[in-house]
């Protein structure tokens, strides 16, 4: 049962987050970041603590934010820097920066980022023309949906109320099928024997949509999911603004000879009429613009040990 207090996923209202965590993909007591990204996160430590763990939250800490009002706001969104759906790289989503990397699909219920070359060439993958010009309208605030948002087989949107037209999304990558586009591969159930192929796909965990791990993400067996190392969270200490060292703040005076003015001979100044004219001095540009470099991340790497996704009593483990 969800906490009444935390704002829990998959809740109506504004604050509506994804239906599984967004660390190991099962369901269960969930909480929403309040951040933008759409996703949510396991808290609780009934549903194991790689989760919190991975989110970099202690217990109190953690406990806290469901107990109170308070709400919870994921690292990425915290510090604006989010992944690219597409390379899976940090890039700053801050749009009041001077140049903000990575942009947000335009649906409101998506939350997945891009940077605008990624985005562009998935959405134009035989045209490098296109895809450039589309690149540079993204970079400059077009608003755009993602490739989540069309089946990748038929480039045809979602009917939710048509069972075949309901979509199957990747948890790793913006990958997209209708029900009845779903290749073969992509199975609902293990095949029996130690070498069996893995299932991929899920009813009843997302709601009105298919959770699969499309052919691109291998199946960690033990897991039952593919690899979960697959959210970044910036590292707040190299985050933070670092003062430069004293020496190089202070401001060295230039020999007292190259301050020297020299004056123009009187004779090259003057005019027929006998007035002076006064040299022109260029102007300086005072408007350049200092951009700071990438930041360097880090992603947790272990593997956290839970069920197939939706197995909190949502759907029963396969053989």
């Amino acid at each position: 049962m969800m906490n009444s207090k935390a704002k829990p996923a998959g809740s109506d209202g504004e604050n509506k987050g994804d239906a599984v965590c967004a660390i190991c993909d099962n369901g269960g007591n969930l909480t929403c970041c309040d951040g933008g990204c759409k996703r949510s996160f396991h808290l609780d430590e009934s549903e194991g603590s790689a989760c919190r763990l991975a989110l970099g939250l202690t217990k109190d800490e953690a406990k806290r934010i469901m107990d109170t009002e308070e709400g919870f706001v994921c690292k990425n969104c915290e510090y604006k820097q989010h992944q690219c759906f597409a390379c899976g790289l940090l890039g700053s989503s801050d749009l009041s920066s001077s140049k903000p990397e990575v942009f947000q699909c335009e649906h409101g219920d998506c939350g997945r980022f891009y940077h605008p070359k990624c985005v562009a060439n998935l959405l134009y993958p035989d045209g490098e023309e296109e895809a450039t010009l589309f690149e540079h309208q993204v970079a400059a605030g077009l608003e755009f949906p993602c490739p989540m948002h069309e089946c990748c087989v038929c480039r045809e949107g979602e009917n939710k109320e048509d069972e075949e037209m309901q979509f199957a999304v990747c948890r790793r990558c913006p990958t997209t099928y209708h029900r009845k586009c779903l290749p073969e591969e992509i199975l609902f159930r293990t095949k029996k024997g130690p070498n069996g192929a893995m299932c991929r796909a899920w009813d009843d965990v997302l709601p009105d949509r298919i959770l699969i791990y499309c052919m691109k993400h291998d199946i960690v067996r033990k897991l039952k999911t593919a690899s979960r190392d697959h959210i970044v969270f910036p590292d707040a200490e190299k985050l933070t603004t670092k003062v430069p060292d004293a020496e190089k703040l202070t401001t060295k005076v230039p020999d007292a000879e190259k301050l020297t003015v020299k004056v123009p001979d009187a004779e090259k100044l003057t005019k027929v009429s006998g007035t002076s004219v006064s040299p022109r001095f260029a102007a300086s540009n005072t408007n350049q613009c200092f951009c700071s470099g990438h930041m360097d991340s880090f992603a947790p790497k272990s593997l956290f040990m839970h069920p197939q996704p939706g197995s909190c009593g949502w759907i029963s483990d396969e053989d």
